[in-house]
C-alpha cells in the first residue's frame, strides 16, 4: 500500500506534529490489519476507527495501556497485522459481557467505552467526543416552555421507513424534528398539575469535536427484530449548521469531514463487521476486514451497510508517536 503524494502539512490545517519517516521495507503508518480471534470483527472495526482519531493516539490517557500501546503498533508500520490479544483481554476484564465468542455490536462496544469503563480518562473522553443536546418543551394546554440539556457522545440516528434510499441530512432531520408527546409520554405541567400534551423540540447545543453517528438500522416489525436495508447516502463534508441551537455563535463549528465508517453486513444475530478509514499520513481511504486490508478510491467510500459514521471537525495530521 503506497501514499498517493507525500504529506503537505500547508495544506492540512488542524493536528499538526513534525515527525520522521521511516526507510523502506515499512508498512503504511496506521494501516494495519488485526487477527479475528473468534467472532470478534465487532472489536475489530471499532479499534480501526480508534486508531484513525489521531488526537486519541496522541494522547496519553489511560483508554487502558494495552489499547494506547495496539494503536501505537498499528501506526508504527512494522507488521501488515497485529493480534489484538492484550486488548480484548483488557476489554473483557473491564466489560465482562464482552468475554465470550459471540457476535457483539460494534455501536454498544463504543457506547461501553465511552461510558462505562474505569480505565478510561474521562478528561480526553469528554473533550474529543461529548456534546450537548438542548430541549425546548411547550405544553399544549397552557404554553409553559421549558429548557433541558443533555450530554452525548453518539447521536443515534432513525432511518426513514417505507423507502429504499435516503440521505444522511434526511436522518438528521428525522432526529431533530419537532415531536409531540402523547399519551403515556405526557410530561407532567407545573402549572396545570395534570399530564398534558407536551411539544418538543431537539437542538444541537454544543458540538462535539468528534461527531459519532449512529444509524438505527436494528429494529422490530411486529414480533420479529429486523435489519433496515435502507441505502444511506453520506457525504465527506457534513453541516449541521441546520440542528445548531441559537445560542451556538460561532457557525464554524457546524463543518465536519469523515474519517471513519463502520460496515455491518448480513442479518441481525449472524453478520460481520468492518471498517472503511481514512489515513493521516497518506491522506487515502483503506478497507479494514479484520486482517485484511486494501486500499479503496474515494468513491468507493459510500455503503449500502453504512452502520457507524464518524466526522471530524478538524482534519488530522499524522500523530506524534515516540519512534514513528
Amino acid at each position: 500500500l503506497q501514499s498517493r503524494r507525500p504529506l503537505q502539512q500547508q495544506d492540512m490545517p488542524g493536528y499538526h506534529v513534525h515527525v520522521s519517516c521511516k526507510g523502506d521495507g515499512w508498512n503504511t503508518p496506521g494501516v494495519c490489519g488485526l487477527n479475528n480471534s473468534g467472532n470478534s470483527c465487532y472489536l475489530n472495526a471499532v479499534l480501526q476507527c480508534l486508531c484513525s482519531t489521531v488526537p486519541l493516539v496522541e494522547s496519553k490517557c489511560r483508554v487502558a495501556e494495552a489499547f494506547v500501546r495496539l494503536l501505537e503498533e498499528m501506526w508504527l508500520g512494522r507488521s501488515s497485522s497485529c493480534a489484538p490479544v492484550e486488548a480484548r483481554s483488557v476489554l473483557c476484564s473491564i466489560l465482562p459481557q464482552f468475554n465470550n465468542y459471540s457476535q457483539q455490536d460494534a455501536q454498544e462496544l463504543l457506547l461501553f467505552l465511552h461510558c462505562h469503563s474505569p480505565s478510561i480518562d474521562s478528561t480526553i473522553v469528554s473533550h474529543l467526543f461529548e456534546g450537548q443536546l438542548s430541549y425546548m418543551t411547550l405544553c399544549m394546554h397552557c404554553k409553559l416552555q421549558g429548557h433541558s440539556t443533555q450530554a452525548f457522545t453518539v447521536l443515534s440516528l432513525p432511518i426513514p421507513t417505507d423507502i429504499i434510499k435516503c440521505s444522511i441530512q434526511d436522518c438528521l432531520s428525522l432526529f431533530f424534528e419537532q415531536t409531540i408527546l402523547t399519551g403515556a409520554e405526557q410530561m407532567l405541567c407545573s402549572v396545570c398539575g395534570l399530564r398534558r400534551e407536551t411539544a418538543v423540540l431537539t437542538c444541537l447545543d454544543k458540538p462535539p469535536e468528534i461527531l459519532m453517528l449512529h444509524l438505527k438500522r436494528f429494529g422490530c416489525k411486529g414480533k420479529n427484530q429486523v435489519k433496515l436495508r435502507t441505502n444511506v447516502a453520506f457525504s465527506m463534508r457534513l453541516d449541521l449548521s441546520p440542528f445548531l441551537s441559537s445560542s451556538v455563535q460561532n457557525t464554524s463549528y457546524s463543518s465536519y469531514r469523515l474519517y471513519a465508517v463502520v460496515n455491518h453486513a448480513g442479518h441481525l444475530n449472524m453478520g460481520h463487521y468492518t471498517a472503511l478509514c481514512h489515513n493521516a499520513l497518506t491522506q487515502t481511504w483503506h478497507c479494514f476486514d479484520d486482517s485484511v486490508v486494501r486500499e479503496v478510491q474515494d468513491s468507493l467510500v459510500q455503503s449500502p451497510n453504512a452502520y457507524l459514521l464518524l466526522y471530524s471537525r478538524k482534519r488530522f495530521q499524522k500523530p506524534k508517536i515516540h519512534g514513528l
